[in-house]
């Protein structure tokens, strides 16, 4: 954690170097347009062009804790600001602000040359508990059954968990000081006392100052022993036998709340050093995050990035942020991606107007890294969870049938443009009719679900995974040929068969069988949909529970 810290203020100190090196370019940038426009105040071009390099100065000098620097330039943009209205300053008053600026800034480059600024404390941009990467996902069984924890371990490794299974309930509080796992999966009941294991987690929790969710089992289903599960701060509760499958959705969900969401998020700002030093603030905070610093290239980043959010600064060479607000929500397909503009402008009018062109907020800079981070999170976690009502199978949380065909034909365009490999695979579960038939329409829901969250586990998260409809499901493989994907299908496969579904007091097990094909057989979406369904018809056929390539 300490490493990862480190290393995010080491980027933004080198960054901050950059700044402080260009800053004598900057200035005389701003000297040139300044001179531009007392030799000829009918030159609306250099005025327009001092305004953004004052704005920028200001935004940008604040970021990187130079306070004075920044507000200064601040006090030039609002006093030379009259003058875009059609306020004609004399020729005397131009001359002495072009001296002020020069001898400002005269004093500020010597001031940099001499003693450090004090900028020692860069924003530390995420907090000591920044979430641990999940990588780990070790589970502690703790029973003294060993037939009970046998079959949970068996269940949970088909589900990608590493399980240690520990006997001995005294063996724990070493076991989470040698290695801490990511979920501690307890019985209740002991030799030591009915309340031993709900003891032993608070005992630890309390010793090393260690909160590790827990989930309890027991045999007992009493309000008592559920209300000491709840006095422990217990994440699950589950009576024996455990049904593993809802165990596995217990853990997943626990795991889930400390996944860093990786939202996608776009910056826009001409200001190269600037949109560097906010992009790596954003990805610490576990954002993807892409720069973009040309806005004509704009609605091809749009549609090959799919940006969660948008932060955009005000003032940009060709055209500004609202211009650009408004030609992003001229297109349908982006009219509710949250837009933010993130800009050193104070003036509450300029804000309005942003807020009109389809701004969703405004933020000024300087701004702490914390607050940025939580309202971007804010937003793409709503503008998320709004796509997902649209585009999201209600059952399984995978792409429903629309959205996994809208994906097949975007990863297609993308893998012709990059000249990549992709393969597309339809699977459909095996006699599903049967299942239904036999214990009924909610066990079926329970299957499809299972098998749902086995594919999200095993396969990568580039990989895309929909419900086509019913019991049969599309995964899309990027860089990825027909036999690759057909490789690790197989090892679904055997996965899912092995996995013990639960219908009250019975157990049984379902196969799916699938088909796989790629860019070889057809470069049409649906034509690829067809070859790959063939395929899966072909496993059916030749007696299911099997992958065949197209």
């Amino acid at each position: 954690m300490t490493e990862k810290i480190d290393s995010l203020q080491e980027k933004l100190r080198a960054l901050e170097l950059v700044f402080v090196q260009k800053l004598p370019s900057k200035f005389e940038e701003i000297s040139a347009a300044m001179q531009l426009y007392i030799a000829d105040r009918s030159n609306r071009d250099a005025l327009v062009v001092l305004h953004r390099h004052l704005h920028t100065m200001a935004g940008s000098a604040g970021t990187f804790g130079f306070d004075a620097i920044g507000a200064q330039a601040r006090v030039f943009e609002s006093q030379m600001k009259p003058w875009l209205d059609q306020v004609v300053a004399s020729h005397g008053e131009l001359l002495a602000f072009a001296a002020q600026m020069k001898q400002y800034f005269q004093t500020a480059l010597e001031a940099l040359k001499t003693p450090a600024h004090d900028s020692a404390e860069l924003p530390r941009s995420h907090a000591e508990e920044t979430l641990e990467a999940d990588s780990a996902r070790l589970i502690y069984l703790v029973d003294e059954d060993s037939c009970q924890q046998q079959a949970i371990t068996v269940q949970l490794e088909h589900f990608g968990y590493e399980v240690v299974r520990i006997a001995l309930l005294k063996d724990l509080a070493l076991a989470v000081a040698t290695r801490r796992p990511d979920v501690i999966v307890i019985e209740l009941i002991f030799p030591e006392g009915r309340l031993a294991g709900a003891e032993e987690i608070q005992k630890i929790e309390q010793l090393q100052r260690l909160r590790i969710p827990t989930i309890f089992v027991s045999k007992s289903s009493s309000f008592e022993s559920r209300l000491l599960a709840v006095r422990a701060r217990g994440d699950g509760y589950f009576t024996k036998p455990v049904d593993v499958v809802t165990l596995t959705e217990r853990i997943d969900a626990i795991l889930q709340r400390d996944v860093s969401n990786g939202y996608r998020i776009l910056i826009v700002d001409d200001d190269t050093v600037t949109s560097k030093f906010y992009g790596a603030i954003l990805r610490d905070a576990g954002m993807n995050v892409r720069l973009l610093n040309d806005p004509t290239q704009i609605l091809g980043v749009m549609t090959e990035f799919r940006p969660e959010l948008l932060l955009l600064d005000v003032y940009m060479p060709v055209c500004s942020g609202v211009e650009l607000s408004h030609l992003i929500r001229q297109d349908n397909s982006y009219v509710d991606v949250p837009i933010v503009f993130l800009s050193s402008e104070a003036d509450l009018g300029e804000q309005l107007l942003a807020v009109r062109a389809g701004a969703d907020d405004f933020i000024t800079k300087p701004v702490a890294p914390e607050y940025l981070i939580s309202s971007l999170s804010t937003r793409a976690e709503r503008y998320r969870s709004l796509r997902a009502l649209i585009m999201r199978d209600g059952l399984t949380g995978l792409y429903n049938h629309t959205a996994i065909k809208e994906q097949l034909a975007s990863e297609i365009l993308q893998a012709g443009r990059n000249g990549a490999h992709l393969a597309l695979a339809m699977i459909d579960l095996d006699n599903f009719k049967q299942v239904n038939d036999n214990y009924g329409h909610a066990t079926g829901d329970q299957v499809l679900r299972t098998l749902a969250r086995l594919l999200r586990q095993r396969l990568r998260r580039s990989d895309i995974v929909g419900r086509y409809g019913g019991e049969e499901f599309a995964i899309i493989f990027p860089d990825t040929t027909a036999s690759t994907a057909r490789r690790v299908l197989e090892q679904v496969r055997l996965a899912f068969a092995n996995i013990r579904q639960h219908a009250e007091e019975v157990e049984f097990s379902v196969s799916f069988s699938g088909g796989v094909a790629d860019l070889e057989a057809s470069t049409d979406a649906d034509e690829l949909f067809d070859v790959a369904d063939a395929a899966m018809y072909i496993s059916k056929q030749s007696g299911r529970n099997r992958i065949s390539l197209a």
